[in-house]
Order: structure tokens, then C-alpha cells, then sequence
């Protein structure tokens, strides 16, 4: 592993675009967030029995939502250890 020379710094993640692959994974990240809010919306409308799925639906829509932020918000690059 080796570290890049002190004048020789990559700039900083902000002032580069995103990669395809980031683009892709953060809309299949919102559909899927979608998705899973759609599913608590029907279960809940449908009836109160399907209450313990729609509380399964709720935390993955949530970290699929986060996901999806992070991936299209560049995020995903910004890390700051050079053994990542």
C-alpha cells in the first residue's frame, strides 16, 4: 500500500461528478425505498393485521432512503482513511 507524494493530492471528492455506478445504485435504492413505503402504505389500508410487515417495510425503506442520499450525494467517495 503505498501513499501518493505530499504535492501529488487528489482533489477533494466535492469537486468531482458521480460515477454511473453511483447514479445507478442510489435509483435503485430510491425505487426501493419507494417500493417498501408503497408496502406499508397497502398493508396498513388493507388491514391492521398486516401491521408487523408494514413494521418491517418501515426501517428498510429508511436505510434504503439513507443509502440512496449517500450514493447520490457523492458521499460514498468521501471517506478519509487511506486504507479504505
Amino acid at each position: 500500500m503505498s501513499h501518493p507524494p505530499p504535492g501529488a493530492e487528489p482533489p477533494p471528492a466535492y469537486d468531482q461528478s458521480l460515477h454511473w455506478t453511483q447514479v445507478v445504485n442510489g435509483l435503485a435504492l430510491l425505487l426501493l425505498a419507494a417500493i417498501a413505503i408503497a408496502g406499508v402504505v397497502f398493508s396498513l389500508g388493507f388491514s391492521w393485521w398486516f401491521a408487523p410487515a408494514a413494521l418491517v417495510l418501515v426501517p428498510i425503506a429508511g436505510l434504503a432512503a439513507w443509502g440512496a442520499l449517500v450514493q447520490l450525494s457523492g458521499g460514498a467517495r468521501m471517506d478519509d482513511h487511506p486504507w479504505v
